[in-house]
């Protein structure tokens, strides 16, 4: 129902429903009004329900609002309540039902509060069951704006929001106009004709006839044309009616419906120009009722096998939308809540285990590790075979194997470099005399050795500090995750199980960092190794290397240029060093030298005054190669093993304990922990409403007619 301005549509409303709508100066009617009139042989009722709209247009979400109402005089503050509460949905329609008048206006009016709405596309629907009245149902919309200087956007709003109503097929276009208006002028014509270009689901309804006088000599001629079927341009395929409705003194008065309906019968049978008409079927509110329903009864037969098709479409997506939701509980909450944590700890394990298809955690913590390697590895001596390091090139790299992919690309390379500085010939003799007490010449003291190996292992703790820390925090960002994924349906049970585990993880951590550390303080002096083989195979070559440096007549550079050009470098990786070292002893065995060995090789060079710094030296980096290659084995694995797989094998136990089942109250407890995410469960209510009302929309269109 659309209507121009001043058109007495809420009286048209009243005149038609029997009830009475808000009145206001203004524009009064800010939300679309629904009315559905039922022949009821039962007494007189109505109720009011809100069809929430919301930014997905879901019109199914319908709100029960007010009791059942036994009089028409209770409806309008009803239904002032209804419009209220859908202008305010930052509020809850329950704050709505016991408001005054006074309270409402000043709740919906927007200079008090900037939430409240001007306008709402959501609907107040007005169920009424009337043994006097006749099947009807019509949508009241906000009255067309002609201009909104402060706020322009209000325009196009309610029109939108109008051509959304009146574009449906199976609609009837009611546009209620003063009878003593230009039908040019009024912008519900306009709206009206743009979506029913032939004019056949558009009705003209005439209002305030009262207000023609007998001197309006042309005005009674185009309405007698008009009525009696002649050819116009304002002709509609449905006609036009006419209705006399009750002005404020009429309506102060309380007559009753009979009297108000029958001042409209005299009113039209004794004044021009309805007097005069050939036919008074569409003069009055009762004609127009009548005609109206029997209108939408053609209409909804025409209409109903596109309204099937339409509604068993939405049965199935609805039906799709819930089966999406998480399953409703229905087993025992024991057994739900441990089939919870069996399948949180298992997927847990399997994550950390890498036995899981997801291998993004192991490989994080592989990643971390080889960068634990690597820093460690960058804290190898930094010894020069010359007096002072400043007269040196570059230092002897270390002889491992690189950290290039096949792409040649470092892998490692954004390790954190622990401090170290170059060591000369001249700051190991400085150490060497330091320490050196009643020894005899050539007899280092251990002390020399142990303070250069403290060199590189003091910076050790603070590789495996962070080391351990990355892993720990991985482990508890993955935690966090797989906690919302297996309990965030249930927030109170996400809750309890966070918060334990956050408990259980931290002890836990506690204890895994002091097993780590206790790693490192293995490693304290006093040193020492197992592996002598691999400590002696290193020993050699760098033995070798340093020696053959000093030896050079020309120096450390030219000594380096010299290994560089036969296609090698200081950086001698081990099988390279042991082919150089078999070719050796071999031309010395050709000349008769047949005991001698690898390790005797650096003898032939000739006696050099820093032998005793060289053979410390030596020492020092080899024992770094194999404690390096020790800790790069222990550290990780025993962060593996006490932070990652202690954990995780011990977390169904520890959950199950936690849960206190054997407890009197384990199944309250258990109760209110599987509680549902509301939101969840809002969502399953509406889909339910809405798979309710569907199907009870789908029956009744399955019935009509039949």
């Amino acid at each position: 129902m659309l209507k121009a301005n001043l058109a007495g549509k809420s009286s048209l409303v009243e005149a038609m429903t029997g009830i009475n709508v808000p009145r206001d100066s203004g524009t009064c009617t800010r939300c679309p009004m629904e009315c559905t009139i039922w022949s009821s042989e039962s007494a007189w009722t109505c109720t009011i329900s809100l069809h929430i709209i919301g930014e997905q247009n879901d019109s199914f979400n319908r709100v029960p609002f007010s009791p059942p109402l036994a009089t028409p005089a209770e409806v309008e503050l009803w239904i002032r309540r209804a419009q209220a509460a859908v202008l305010c949905p930052h509020l809850s329609p329950d704050k709505f039902a016991s408001r005054s008048p006074e309270e409402l206006k000043a709740l919906t009016d927007v200079r008090n509060d900037s939430r409240a709405l001007r306008f709402t596309k959501s609907v107040v629907v007005v169920d009424i069951y009337d043994p006097d009245g006749a099947d009807l149902s019509f949508v009241d919309l906000p009255g067309l704006i002609q201009n909104a200087e402060n706020e322009p956007d209000l325009v196009p709003l309610v029109e939108e929001m109008t051509h959304v109503h009146i574009s449906r097929a199976a609609t009837i276009i009611l546009v209620s106009v003063p009878a003593d208006e230009d039908f040019e002028i009024p912008k519900a014509f306009t709206l009206a004709r743009e979506v029913d270009n032939s004019k056949q689901r558009t009705i003209g309804v005439l209002t305030k006839p009262d207000r023609l006088t007998a001197g309006d000599i042309g005005k009674h001629k185009q309405l007698r044309a008009l009525f009696d079927g002649e050819a116009s341009s304002h002709s509609l395929q449905k006609g036009y009616y006419c209705v006399r409705l009750p002005n404020d003194r009429e309506r102060q008065s309380g007559l009753t419906r009979a009297q108000v309906q029958e001042n409209e019968r005299e009113f039209f049978r004794t004044t021009a120009p309805w007097k005069d008409l050939k036919s008074a079927r569409r003069l009055g509110v009762p004609n127009l009722v009548r005609d109206i329903s029997h209108l939408l009864m053609g209409v909804t037969q025409s209409a109903l096998p596109a309204m099937r098709t339409a509604v068993t479409e939405q049965l199935a997506v609805c039906r799709a939308d819930l089966a999406r939701l998480p399953r409703l509980l229905t087993a025992d909450v024991t057994a739900e809540v441990i089939h919870c944590v069996v399948r949180f700890s298992d997927r847990l394990r399997g994550i950390v285990h890498g036995e899981s298809d997801d291998k993004a955690f192991v490989h994080a913590c592989r990643r971390r590790f080889a960068l634990f390697e690597r820093a460690i590895r960058y804290t190898a001596p930094d010894f020069r075979s010359e007096l002072a390091a400043g007269e040196i090139p570059r230092p002897v790299a270390l002889a491992m194997e690189d950290d290039t992919d096949k792409f040649g690309v470092d892998r490692y390379d954004d390790f954190t470099r622990l401090p170290k500085t170059p060591i000369a010939l001249k700051d190991v003799t400085r150490i060497i005399e330091e320490t050196t007490g009643w020894e005899l010449p050539h007899n280092v003291p251990y002390e020399a050795k142990k303070r250069l190996i403290q060199t590189f292992m003091e910076h050790w703790p603070a590789a495996e500090s962070e080391c351990f820390e990355h892993v720990a925090n991985a482990l508890a960002s993955t935690l966090r995750e797989e906690v919302k994924a297996h309990f965030g349906r249930f927030p109170p049970l996400e809750e309890f199980m966070g918060s334990v585990l956050a408990i259980q993880l931290e002890s836990h951590i506690a204890t895994a960092r002091e097993a780590v550390v206790n790693v490192l303080d293995r490693e304290k002096a006093p040193y020492g190794t197992q592996n002598n083989a691999y400590f002696e195979h290193m020993r050699n070559i760098w033995l070798a290397q340093y020696t053959s440096i000093r030896a050079s007549k020309k120096g450390y550079a030219q000594g380096l240029d010299k290994w560089q050009r036969e296609g090698t470098s200081f950086a001698l990786r081990p099988s390279i060093f042991s082919a150089f070292e078999a070719q050796a002893i071999a031309a010395l065995r050709n000349l008769g030298l047949t005991d001698v060995k690898a390790s005797d090789l650096h003898r032939l060079y000739r006696y050099d005054v820093f032998e005793d710094e060289i053979h410390i030296m030596a020492d020092v980096r080899s024992y770094f190669h194999v404690t390096h290659k020790r800790i790069a084995d222990d550290v990780p694995e025993s962060i593996k093993f006490n932070l990652l797989f202690r954990f995780v094998d011990g977390l169904q136990d520890y959950l199950l304990a936690s849960l206190q089942l054997d407890s009197e109250d384990a199944a309250e407890r258990l109760q209110g922990l599987l509680a549902e995410d509301p939101q969840i469960a809002r969502e399953r209510a509406q889909l339910k409403h809405k798979l309710a009302r569907l199907t009870e929309i789908k029956k009744e269109l399955d019935n009509f007619g039949a």
